[in-house]
């Protein structure tokens, strides 16, 4: 019952747009065949006439607030469905698509390599906001395929690094010396749920994801 419902609110904008359209088409119809037929001897009141101009822009206006209305609404439906599912992973360990993240200053970074082919050697590099390398891992070898590595918040003096968002950086190559391509993700436990003018971002600890950039869920 409570499907047929949503498909029969979800109809009747829809229906009603095709009748606005064709209330539009009729009226802009009878209105050119007016002034085609019209006696040239006796031409069309000009009143008449600008009234009828006026009732045309009328219906156009209502065709746009009710297009607006329905996109309005298809977004209403699509963002609640999307922070429902967002919801749904709260508590759970997530991997996400990202180079970048958020660093509160204690809690260690949790990320993986996904590593095109085989390196012989590879560095990963922690950026500040600013642009700086504030750390710079040397991770020796890593295999083809998903390689999982951590931050643990410090620069290379062995200070802990200040709250900031930082950018991920591996520098891998083969050996022939040729670079290794590594996209990284990130992971971790989602801790909250977040709509924006963007869409709908879950919180990996501090740092916000989309959920286009989930692909693994624990």
């Amino acid at each position: 019952m409570q499907v047929g419902a949503v498909q029969s609110s979800q109809a009747a904008p829809e229906k009603s747009s095709r009748n606005d359209l064709g209330q539009k088409d009729i009226f802009l119809k009878i209105l050119v065949a007016q002034m085609q037929n019209q006696d040239p001897l006796k031409p069309q009141d000009a009143a008449q006439q600008s009234t009828q101009l006026a009732q045309f822009n009328m219906v156009e206006q209502q065709i746009s607030t009710n297009e607006l209305l329905t996109s309005m609404l298809a977004n209403s439906q699509s963002g609640n469905s999307e922070m429902a599912t967002a919801s749904s992973y709260l508590g759970h360990q997530v991997l996400a698509d990202s180079s970048s993240f958020t660093f509160d200053g204690a809690t260690p970074v949790q990320f993986t390599a996904d590593l095109q082919g085989a390196a012989s050697a590879a560095d990963v590099q922690i950026v500040d906001s600013f642009g700086k390398t504030v750390r710079t891992i040397n991770s020796g070898s890593l295999p083809t395929g998903i390689n999982n590595l951590s931050w643990d918040g410090k620069t290379d003096a062995g200070t802990v690094a200040r709250a900031d968002n930082y950018i991920i950086k591996i520098a891998a190559t083969d050996n022939t010396g040729q670079p290794v391509s590594a996209p990284t993700s990130i992971n971790g436990l989602v801790t909250a749920v977040r709509l924006t003018q963007e869409g709908v971002n879950v919180m990996i600890g501090n740092t916000p994801v989309s959920m286009a950039s989930i692909k693994e869920i624990k």
